[in-house]
Formats: structure tokens, sequence, C-alpha cells
């Protein structure tokens, strides 16, 4: 009698667990196409230069959209799905491609040729000792900084920044309006460039025998609808980026991406970016993370910055990047970027 139970029990055992097994491959297969139907959403803007609305946000969040592509070449393979599969390489492939020039350095083993260092003052309330220290940890030789206020000025001169970069031009503002250049070497007389909502710092120092201009700037950030100053911002800096000749450095919260439009239009003109040269891997600056945990509780890995927004960028100088690094800073919102550039 308990042999004839068994049979029974495997027959209706085999069938129910083939309609499982068919049940999770097609949820599988589901899955995986909403999977890759999202991605493609950032992907198809990144690619046509499509940033309007919340695009322009999907758009920053390229490096994490590439690690998304394995969602649906995992589910993919579970579902044994080889069309959406291949759909799925090929679109993280392309989204390699992209990211691949800042895995890739470029080589620079000469002797060092300038220090410099980029950082948002969060409205002026970052801490300033904090500022002179990274100045002093790091040999700066020249140092931007945005929204800089008049109290943030104050604190920076209290904490001894003059006394390690004596050399300045200071545009002090309101909130996020103010931006400043300090210098180890002596700066030419500087200006303050029309056309932009914050400050912009157009100036020129030494470099070996030749004169590098030095631009700070910090264009609008994009809103999630509207994007009128932030287009407008990106319109002036190209402008004035395109009729600049000779030896340039760019620094600053530029508020875009590698992979928005206007930077690689940017990039067009013969700029590079010094995480690029450096083959320094993805170096988001923002949201810091000591600035999320004071306001959000959770995993570490959710306080950590999303989007690299702060850039260094170099034309014709004459020296290449060899060392980029994000450095958290207590009380802003911003990492500090440093870059230590070398001859070639």
């Amino acid at each position: 009698m308990g042999e004839q139970d068994v049979e029974p029990r495997r027959g209706t055992l085999v069938p129910a667990l083939s309609a499982v097994g068919r049940a999770l491959t097609a949820l599988a297969r589901a899955l995986a196409f909403m999977a890759l139907i999202a991605l493609l959403i950032p992907v198809v803007a990144r690619f046509a230069g499509w940033e309007g609305g919340p695009l322009a946000v999907l758009v920053s969040l390229m490096p994490w959209v590439t690690l998304a592509c394995l969602v649906p070449i995992v589910l993919a393979l579970l579902a044994r799905a080889w069309v959406l599969l291949a759909a799925s390489v090929a679109v993280a492939g392309l989204c390699l491609w992209w990211i691949a020039p800042i895995l890739v350095a470029s080589t620079a083993d000469g002797p060092v040729a300038l220090r410099v260092g980029t950082f948002s003052l969060a409205n002026g309330g970052a801490d300033t000792a904090a500022v002179v220290d990274l100045v002093r940890e790091h040999d700066l030789d020249l140092l931007a900084l945005t929204e800089l206020t008049p109290e943030a000025q104050q604190g920076l001169e209290a904490a001894g920044l003059d006394e390690l970069l004596p050399y300045s031009v200071e545009y002090p503002g309101d909130q996020k309006y103010g931006t400043g250049l300090w210098s180890a070497a002596p700066l030419a007389e500087g200006e303050s460039l029309p056309g932009f909502t914050a400050q912009a710092i157009r100036t020129e120092v030494g470099l070996g025998e030749d004169r590098l201009t030095v631009i700070v700037a910090h264009p609008e950030s994009p809103g999630v609808l509207d994007h009128s100053d932030w287009d407008a911002d990106l319109v002036a800096l190209k402008a004035v980026l395109a009729d600049e000749d000779g030896p340039v450095i760019v620094a600053g919260d530029l508020n875009t991406t590698r992979d928005h439009q206007g930077f690689r239009q940017i990039e067009s003109y013969g700029y590079e970016d010094a995480v690029d040269q450096a083959g320094a891997g993805f170096l988001a600056t923002y949201p810091s993370g000591t600035f999320v945990r004071h306001h959000v509780r959770g995993p570490g890995f959710l306080t950590e910055p999303l989007v690299a927004i702060d850039h260094i960028l170099v034309k014709d100088a004459g020296i290449v990047a060899a060392e980029v690094d994000a450095v958290e800073m207590p009380r802003s919102d911003h990492r500090a970027l440093v870059a230590v550039f070398r001859e070639p």
C-alpha cells in the first residue's frame, strides 16, 4: 500500500514543481524586461542629450545606471531569455564605454607642478578651520571656494588661510553666490565674469615660464522641472571657456557631470577633467556623507555621495593630473576635490 501511495504523490509533485519553475522563469523575464526599459530612459537621454525636466537629474546618475545594468543581465540569465540578455549586455557595454575614461590614467611621472583644491562652503556654513587644514595637509598651491559669504571670509582669515595662501581674488556674497580663489603665488588682477547667477572669477597665475589662466565658476544647479538658470549659466560658462587661449585651469562646483551634454561640449573645446587624467574612478562629491548622516539615520552606504559635480579641468597647460581625491569635510554638503598635477 505504501509503495502505491508514492507514485501518485510523485506524479502530482513533478508537474507542480514544473509549473512553479515556469512561473518563476516568466517572472524573471518580466522583471528583466521592466528593468531594461527603466534603464533605457537615462541611457537614451544621455545618448540623445535630452535633459528636460527630471532627465537632467537622471543623467547625472549614469555611473549608478551602469551598475544597475547587472539587474536585467542576471534576471535574463535566470530566465534564459537570450534576446533580453543580449540587449542588456549591449546597454551595459555602452554605459561602460562612457565611463571608461575615469578608469584609465594618462602618463604623468614628472615632478609635481601644481596642487589644486576646490570646495563648496555650503552657504558659508562649512568649518573654515577644516578648510585651512585641508590646504596645509595637501600643500595646496591654489584653492577655489564657492558659496563664500562675508562671515566665511572672516572665518578663513581668522583660521590663517592668508598665511598659507597669501594671494587671493575674493567676491563674497549672500549664501551661495560668493566665490573666491587663494594662491601661493602672485595672481594677476582678478575680474568677476558677467552673465552668471553666482560670482565667477577669472585671473592668472605663473606656471613655470607660462601664465596660467584660472577660472572659478559655480553655475546654478538644475531644478527638477525648471532648468532655465542652469541652462543660462552653462551657456555663459561655455562661451567663456570657448574663447580662452593658452593654458587654462577651471575649478569649482560646476553642477554638471561628465554625462551632461554641456560638460561634454566643454570637453570638446579641449578641456580635460583631472579625474579622467588620473584614472581616479568615480569620485562623487555631492551630497557629502557627513552632511547626510547629520540628517538621515541609516546604513553607511546610504550616506555615500551620489554625483560628481565638482571639477578641476585643464586645457593646454602642459601638466597632467596624477592623483585626485575627494575629501570629506565637516559641515558641508560637498566633499572637497584635490588634484595633484605633474609634468608629463
